[in-house]
């Protein structure tokens, strides 16, 4: 029933909000990842990630359904192993696809030469974050 009550709620709001909740989800995944005391919140929140990005298929645009058929795949082959070391990988790995998302709904900006992100804070304020450190990394199934 708990489901079904956030789905309703989850369904009223725009794609690029639904975006941002999952970026939401995946960020605080990024956070918890490397403690073991967050195993049973992290594992929840693999799977709430990945539930969300069935939610929203309906109303992404068409350019974005690949990338996110890719992160749910990558979600719930994590969810199947986790715990799984090193956690930093997990956490890494899950602080870049929140920021894919941001990205992809347009509530984070990129430089047009890629170098950082324009992270839009709750005071419109800039802050500039340095992506050439941050590497791509997928998880086989």
């Amino acid at each position: 029933m708990e489901r079904q009550s956030l789905y309703e709620r989850f369904k009223l709001l725009s794609w690029q909000q639904q975006i941002g909740n999952i970026a939401s989800t995946l960020a605080n995944i990024s956070r918890y990842a490397d403690s073991s005391a967050y195993d049973e919140l992290t594992k929840l929140s693999l799977r709430e990630a990945a539930l969300a990005i069935d939610w929203c298929v309906p109303n992404v645009p068409q350019q974005f359904l690949l990338d996110l058929a890719m992160m749910h795949r990558e979600l719930l082959a994590w969810w199947q192993v986790f715990p799984v070391e090193p956690r930093s990988l997990l956490a890494l790995h899950t602080r870049h696809q929140s920021d894919r998302l941001l990205v992809m709904a347009g509530l984070m900006g990129v430089d047009s030469d890629l170098q950082s992100i324009d992270v839009v804070s709750e005071a419109n304020g800039l802050h500039s974050v340095d992506i050439s450190v941050v590497k791509e990394t997928l998880v086989s199934a």
